[in-house]
């Protein structure tokens, strides 16, 4: 029993410098994936609530300091610490000897690239959502809207495959503003399910949004400007609208009728 308890405390000091890291790691873990859901629970509700930025900076801070203070109240546990670090003792302890001396610097220095470089921050001026529409796509109608309720459904179909082909990486399956890439983007794909977006329009409006894409919008609708690309050269007027036709049935909503001028 004397024995195996000398080799344990043989063991731990050889690695003390690595348990002392490991344990600051494991707080850190618990601060960010184990402290949101005791946070919710304590505050009775249904999601998890993540720990405070400042907060996190408090509690590592304090960690990392009573860490300091154990480490440094011993003699012995200093140089078990500096040993670590300048001793061969075996392939194990150089290998963690490594990875340690390579991952502070690295850390170190993501740590200062993130406090230095330039922040993306919202824009204070006010954005027009949907600009007023460009003069020569105002007298445009869909041509398949003429036709018989058969043929209408048939084009729908294609427009729908059409959309997921190329709209869904963006705007998603359900035209609802989530797809695979949604959040690459500073401004999120517009979410075609609320009554705010192409429900309020007439279909020619898609028309321009769709061939122009970011580039074609007026000054009107900056800061946050659109990263749709313009779709003209890779469409046919005719795959358009029934993109468009497809659009309105995925996301559930119907285009407003265009007002009659007498």
């Amino acid at each position: 029993m004397t024995n195996d308890k000398t080799k344990a405390d043989s063991i731990g000091r050889a690695y003390l410098l690595p348990w002392v890291i490991l344990v600051l790691i494991c707080i850190y873990m618990m601060l960010k994936f184990v402290a949101p859901y005791v946070w919710a629970w304590v505050m009775g509700k249904p999601n998890a609530l993540d720990t405070p930025a400042t907060l996190m900076q408090w509690y590592m801070g304090l960690a990392s300091l009573f860490t300091i203070l154990w480490v440094t109240t011993s003699d012995e546990r200093i140089e078990d610490c500096l040993a670590f670090l300048h001793q061969s003792r075996s392939i194990t302890q150089n290998s963690i000897r490594v990875f340690i001396l390579t991952a502070i610097p690295l850390l170190i220095g993501q740590t200062v690239y993130s406090s230095g470089a330039p922040k993306v921050s919202s824009p204070t001026e006010l954005r027009i959502q949907h600009p007023t529409l460009s003069g020569k796509f105002e007298g445009l109608t869909n041509p398949f809207r003429k036709e018989d309720e058969k043929s209408q459904l048939v084009h729908t179909e294609e427009g729908k495959v059409l959309y997921q082909q190329n709209c869904r990486p963006c705007h998603g399956s359900k035209a609802d503003g989530n797809g695979p890439f949604a959040n690459a983007f500073r401004l999120k794909p517009a979410d075609f399910r609320d009554p705010g977006t192409i429900g309020t329009l007439v279909e020619n409006y898609p028309v321009w949004r769709i061939k122009k894409g970011g580039p074609g919008l007026p000054a009107a609708a900056t800061p946050w400007d659109s990263t749709m690309p313009p779709w003209e050269p890779d469409f046919t007027d005719d795959q358009i609208w029934k993109i468009i036709m497809g659009e309105y049935i995925t996301a559930n909503v119907t285009p407003r009728s265009p007002e009659v001028v007498h």
